[in-house]
C-alpha cells in the first residue's frame, strides 16, 4: 500500500484525539458548575482562548511543515503536549488553571493535530489526484472519535466525575497519537523517494515514457504567499471562513446543553451528537468524492446553507421527535466544512508553501470563531436561551456561503505567460 495512506490513517487518529474536548466539551458544563461554581460564559472562554492559541501559533507553526522533519516534530510534539494537558486538567481548581490548560496548551496540540492546517497540509502534500478522498479519511477521525469518546466520557462522568474523564481522555490522547506520529509520518513523498498520488521509485520515471505521463499527472502549480495575496479568491476565502466560523465555532460546544435546555435528557442529546458523528463520516466521504468532480466553492456553499438550516431548526423545534433533523441536516452542513475548506486552500494554491499560506492566514479565518462560544454562554447567562447566539449563527453560515461562491478559483501567473 502507498505510504501516503499509512500517514492518511495516523492523521486521523490525531484527529480522533485532538478533537476530544471539541465533541466531549459540553458534557462538562453541568458537573463542573456544581463542582467549582463557575459560569457557563467562564467555561466557554476556555475555548476562547483555545482558538487565539490557534491564531498565534499558526502563522508560526505553519511554515514549519514545509520543511523537511517538520510535520514529524510538530504531530509527535503535539500529541505530548495534548496528553499532558488533558491529564493535568483533571486536577484543576481555579479558572486561571483551566485557562492556561485547555484554552493554551491544549490550543496549542490542536494546532498540531487537528485537520485544520498542519495535517491537511501534510496530507495535500501526498496527494494530488486523490486529495478529495484523502483529506475527507482524516477528517473522519475527527468523528469517528466522537463517536468513541462522547459515551466514554458520558459514561465516566456519570459513574465515577468529571475529573477521572480528562485523565482518561489524556492517557488515551498521549498513547494513540505520539508513537504513531513518531513512526510513520514524513512531509512529502519525495522525502522518501516517491511521487504523490502513487508509489512509484522517482528513478523508475527515467525511461518510461507511459509513466512519465502518469507522474505528469501529479503535478500543480505551486504558488508563493506573494502570488496568492494577490488574487481575489484568497480575500474571498479570507473572509467567508471568517464569517462561517462563527456558527462552527459556537454551535458544537454549547448543543449538548441546548438540548437539555430543551427538555430532551442528557443521556438523549449525547445520542444525538453521537449520531451526528455517524453521519458526518458518511457526509465527510461525500464531499470528498464530489471535490474531485465539482467546483469545491460550490460545495462549501451548498454545507453552509445546510449549516442554516440547522440553526433555522434549533430555533423552532421545542422538544418532540423533530430533533432528529438537527444530526442529519448538521451532517450535511457542519460535516462539509473540514475536508472542502482544506481542500479549496491545496487546489487552489498547491503544495509548495501550503504550510505556510494557510499558517498566515488562519488567524484571520478564526476571528469571529474565537469569540462565538463566549458569546453563545453570555447570550445563556444573560436571556436564559441560545435562540438569539443561533440565529445569529445562522445568519453567517448563510452569508459564507454567498461570499464562497464568489471565490473563483485563480490563475496562476505562469498560465498566461
Amino acid at each position: 500500500m502507498f505510504r501516503g495512506w499509512y500517514i492518511v490513517i495516523v492523521a486521523s487518529i490525531t484527529g480522533a484525539a485532538s478533537g476530544v474536548v471539541t465533541y466531549t466539551f459540553g458534557l462538562f458544563f453541568e458537573p463542573v458548575q456544581e463542582s467549582l461554581g463557575w459560569s457557563r460564559t467562564a467555561i466557554s472562554l476556555a475555548l476562547t482562548i483555545r482558538t487565539v492559541t490557534g491564531m498565534v501559533a499558526n502563522p508560526i507553526l505553519g511554515p514549519i511543515v514545509d520543511r523537511k522533519y517538520g510535520a514529524v516534530v510538530l504531530m509527535t510534539g503535539g500529541g505530548f503536549v495534548l496528553g499532558i494537558s488533558l491529564i493535568l486538567t483533571s486536577l484543576v481548581t481555579q479558572l486561571w488553571q483551566f485557562y492556561l490548560l485547555i484554552g493554551v496548551a491544549y490550543g496549542l496540540s490542536v494546532v498540531c493535530l487537528s485537520p485544520q492546517v498542519i495535517t491537511p497540509s501534510v496530507i495535500s502534500k501526498w496527494f494530488v489526484r486523490m486529495r478529495g478522498r484523502a483529506i475527507a479519511i482524516v477528517t473522519l477521525g475527527h468523528n469517528i472519535g466522537a463517536v468513541i469518546f462522547l459515551p466514554l466520557t458520558a459514561f465516566i462522568i456519570i459513574h465515577f466525575g468529571w475529573r477521572p474523564a480528562w485523565l482518561v481522555l489524556g492517557i488515551v490522547g498521549l498513547v494513540l497519537v505520539v508513537p504513531t506520529s513518531l513512526l510513520f509520518v514524513r512531509r512529502t513523498p519525495e522525502d522518501v523517494g516517491l511521487l504523490p498520488d502513487n508509489g512509484q521509485m522517482l528513478d523508475d520515471y527515467r525511461d518510461n515514457s507511459k509513466q512519465l505521463v502518469r507522474a505528469s499527472l501529479s503535478t500543480e502549480h505551486d504558488w508563493t504567499i506573494g502570488e496568492a495575496v494577490r488574487t481575489s479568491a484568497l480575500w474571498f476565502m479570507v473572509i467567508g471562513f471568517m464569517i462561517s466560523g462563527a456558527g462552527l465555532g459556537g454551535f458544537l460546544p454549547h448543543v449538548i446543553p441546548a438540548l437539555t435546555d430543551k427538555g430532551y435528557s442528557t443521556p438523549l442529546a449525547t445520542t444525538l451528537l453521537t449520531i451526528f458523528s455517524v453521519l458526518v463520516v458518511v457526509t465527510k466521504i461525500m464531499w470528498g468524492f464530489l471535490g474531485e468532480r465539482v467546483q469545491v466553492r460550490y460545495l462549501i456553499a451548498g454545507s453552509y446553507f445546510a449549516a442554516t438550516a440547522t440553526m433555522l431548526m434549533m430555533l423552532v423545534v421545542h422538544g418532540g421527535p423533530f430533533i432528529i433533523l438537527f444530526p442529519i441536516l448538521y451532517s450535511i452542513g457542519g460535516g462539509g466544512y473540514a475536508p472542502l475548506s482544506s481542500l479549496m486552500w491545496a487546489n487552489y494554491f498547491g503544495r509548495g508553501s501550503l504550510g505556510t499560506i494557510r499558517g498566515v492566514f488562519f488567524p484571520a479565518t478564526q476571528i469571529l470563531g474565537a469569540a462565538s462560544p463566549v458569546f453563545a454562554g453570555y447570550m445563556f447567562d444573560t436571556r436564559g436561551s441560545y435562540d438569539i447566539a443561533f440565529a445569529v449563527f445562522g445568519i453567517c453560515f448563510a452569508l459564507g456561503g454567498i461570499i464562497m461562491l464568489l471565490a473563483k478559483p485563480p490563475i496562476h501567473p505562469v498560465k498566461h505567460k
